[in-house]
């Protein structure tokens, strides 16, 4: 029977329900060590495999290990990545998946990061754009920024820590109204909050149309439409 077991200090082990263990290291790679029937397989987080070991009789082990071909460039910003999803179930659904969001927040970085991306309800939203904006209501994005040892132009090797929050049920509803595929939505949005996070802005035409220019090269890097085709979203 394939599973995971917690073994304690004494020996003694417990069934977990997970199937699958996910290893995260700092800087935003991941490592999914995944238990099948005969087998033990772990995958790099681009999913190719890295490690396999299989049995072959005789109490022996067969273990075959590969190197991923997605290198570790040296000169890529370091990335320290949290993914929270403060919802119910029912209020889960189209949410993106934590590799996504690794995947676009590294898209928009600029330099070394701990950031938090926060997917909350829109009670949370609300109370938080209350909170912090004197605003009340709940807003699609929220960027808190703890730690600004750096910012644009910033030597390299500064550090920013902060948080990026999305209200999902304020996201979906915008999509659905200006007709754009949740997923591009959710990613332009990530994208967004992590250029405030380094010091882009809109609060004047001139620092719009750099942070828009912006982030219409990353999203149509990775594969989506220009966001502001169709309406001034911010």
């Amino acid at each position: 029977m394939s599973g995971l077991f917690a073994i304690d200090g004494k020996g003694r082990r417990r069934s977990l329900k997970a199937e699958a263990l996910e290893v995260v290291f700092d800087d935003g790679c991941s490592l999914h060590l995944v238990v099948a029937a005969n087998e033990i397989r772990a995958r790099a987080g681009d999913g190719e495999t890295v490690m396999l070991v299989q049995p072959l009789g005789e109490n022996r082990l067969c273990l075959r290990l590969a190197q991923a071909s997605q290198a570790v460039d040296k000169g890529r910003c370091r990335l320290s990545l949290s993914v929270q999803k403060a919802l119910r179930k029912c209020e889960a659904e189209g949410v993106p998946r934590r590799r996504a969001i690794r995947k676009w927040v590294r898209a928009a970085l600029e330099q070394d990061a701990a950031v938090t991306v926060r997917i909350v309800d829109e009670v949370e939203g609300r109370a938080l754009n209350a909170a912090f904006r004197g605003k009340d209501y709940a807003t699609n994005v929220l960027t808190f920024v703890y730690d600004e040892t750096g910012g644009l132009g910033s030597p390299q090797g500064a550090r920013l820590a902060g948080d990026v929050v999305l209200c999902a049920p304020v996201v979906a509803a915008e999509a659905l109204a200006q007709d754009k595929a949740l997923e591009a939505h959710y990613a332009h949005l990530v994208v967004h909050g992590i250029l405030h996070l380094q010091g882009y802005d809109h609060e004047d035409e001139r620092e719009a149309e750099r942070m828009e220019s912006r982030e219409r090269e990353i999203l149509a890097n990775l594969g989506y439409p220009d966001p502001y085709a169709s309406e001034a979203a911010y």
